[in-house]
Formats: structure tokens, C-alpha cells, sequence
């Protein structure tokens, strides 16, 4: 499997849904020409971003090729530094004091990245988003057409954005709804019940949107402030 290949599959993918999904993958998808380099990983991923002259940004994603919920994950991380510029901080806090500059190293990686995202992040937001990741895992947890393994992957992941919600938040959300249609959810037909995981997609699609439409008004005003 190549970059190429996974990236076609997610155009694809992007023709055929629509709502929030439709919206995310095409939100990555215009992300692309922003990375300069893409690197197989056997596990995880990162997305690390090369800061240049005159406000430009390139980025360096690892990722596991062949992994397409893996993959929007990364782009996920690119999306949310070029919303809000705030070293991958997911939710905008222009407000923080006492932030130190970037120190950067030869080729533009930030070499205190942590130090500044401690200083930008927010308690309140943190804990927002984690009351939504732990609203999403109930779902789950409750959806009996899921399998033990499915559930397990989708707990695993969301407890990872909740022990670091300022970076990990809206990049699991995004994974594990990419990972519910590919496991061919939600169910379509006839159900003298509605399915509990059809409940878990809709609340999941409805927190995918709203840190979308979050993220497009912080492109804006991230815009405007590098403008100024």
C-alpha cells in the first residue's frame, strides 16, 4: 500500500458519504500539498510540523500506511495547527500568557513544543472535551452490535484523548468515525429498535461536526491575527 493509494481511497470515500464524515474527509484531503513528507510507522503515527519564514508551514506525518482511520488521525493534527496555531492544542486559547518562543531546529521542528502547549492549553476546554469522549465511550460501550474487538479498539482509542485531551481529542473522534463506516456502520434497513451503535454514529457525527465547524472559525481568526 502507498500514500497515493490511500489517498485516492479517501477521495473515493469522500464522493460517496456525506455529513460530517463528508466534511472531515475533505477537510484532510485539502491538507495534503502541506506535507512534504510522508513516513511509513508499524504503530501510532505523528504529525510534526516544519515552521518557515513568512507564516508558511510544511509537515512531516507518520502513519500507517494501508490505515486509513490512522491516516485522517495525522491530517486530523495538521487541521487543528493550521486552524489555530497553537502547536496542535485542539480547541483555540490565544489568550495564554507566558508563552515561550519557538525554538526551532534546522530544518523548522519546534524543539519546546511541549513547554508551550502546557502553557496554551486550557483546564476547561480539557475537561469539555474529555466529558465529550466519555459521552461517546458510553455509547459504544452500550452497543451490542458491535464486536468485543471493535468496542476494545474504540475504548482504547477514546481513553487516549482523554488522558490528553489538548491534542488528542478531535483526532480520535475523527478515527473512530472513519473506523464505524468502515465496519459498515450505521445500519441500514428496517429495525423494529433503533440499533444502539445507529445512536452511537449520530452522537459521534454530531461532536465530529461541532469541532469542525470549530476549527473552520479558527482558521479564520488565525488568519486574521497572522494578517495583523
Amino acid at each position: 500500500m502507498s500514500v497515493a493509494q490511500d489517498l485516492a481511497k479517501l477521495r473515493q470515500l469522500s464522493n460517496v458519504v456525506n455529513g460530517p464524515l463528508r466534511l472531515v474527509l475533505v477537510e484532510v484531503l485539502e491538507l495534503t500539498p502541506l506535507v512534504i513528507d510522508w513516513i511509513n510507522v508499524n504503530t501510532s503515527g505523528s504529525a510534526v510540523c516544519r515552521y518557515q519564514a513568512n507564516n508558511i508551514r510544511k509537515y512531516e506525518v507518520r502513519y500507517q500506511f494501508g490505515n486509513l482511520g490512522n491516516l485522517v488521525h495525522e491530517l486530523t493534527h495538521v487541521g487543528i495547527n493550521e486552524s489555530y496555531g497553537l502547536d496542535f492544542i485542539n480547541y483555540p486559547n490565544w489568550s495564554a500568557l507566558n508563552v515561550p518562543e519557538r525554538s526551532l531546529d534546522a530544518i523548522g521542528r519546534c524543539l519546546n513544543e511541549a513547554e508551550r502547549q502546557t502553557k496554551q492549553m486550557n483546564h476547561a476546554m480539557n475537561d469539555n472535551k474529555i466529558n465529550i469522549l466519555t459521552r461517546i465511550k458510553a455509547w459504544s460501550d452500550a452497543a451490542t452490535e458491535l464486536t468485543p474487538e471493535q468496542k476494545y479498539e474504540i475504548s482504547n482509542k477514546l481513553v487516549y484523548g482523554m488522558m490528553n485531551p489538548q491534542k488528542e481529542s478531535d483526532t480520535v473522534l475523527n478515527q473512530v468515525l472513519v473506523w464505524l463506516f468502515e465496519w459498515g456502520f450505521p445500519m441500514i434497513g428496517h429495525h423494529s429498535k433503533k440499533p444502539v451503535v445507529n445512536a452511537l454514529y449520530e452522537e459521534l457525527s454530531a461532536v465530529v461536526k461541532n469541532a469542525y465547524l470549530e476549527r473552520q472559525k479558527g482558521k479564520i481568526q488565525h488568519l486574521m491575527r497572522e494578517i495583523i
